[in-house]
């Protein structure tokens, strides 16, 4: 016969984790790990809104996949480009 005590699992916890973080908050470690969460949400947050990735119209996947990766690497390069323009720009001002 069925028993519904049975089928229950319970998971207890000691301490909370959202308290306790791991490395702990106020770290140099925890400070150096949220530059970089702050880095990565810009990022995102700069892809999703240039790029239009909030309406991706495909189904599956391995195409929005795709779509990211394509937006992704077009925002590496023409980050990549405005870094080499400014350092050209940068060196014509110190030569003259």
């Amino acid at each position: 016969m069925f028993q519904a005590e049975s089928c229950q699992k319970v998971f207890k916890i000691e301490t909370d984790i959202r308290k306790y973080t791991v490395p702990a908050r106020g770290s140099h470690s925890y400070k150096e790990l949220y530059k970089k969460r702050t880095v990565v949400e810009r990022v995102n947050s700069y892809v999703k809104g240039f790029f239009q990735l909030n309406n991706i119209r495909h189904r599956g996947g391995s195409f929005a996949k795709v779509d990211f990766d394509i937006s992704c690497l077009f925002y590496t390069l023409s980050k990549l480009a405005v870094d080499r323009i400014n350092r050209q720009m940068k060196e014509k001002k110190v030569a003259s």
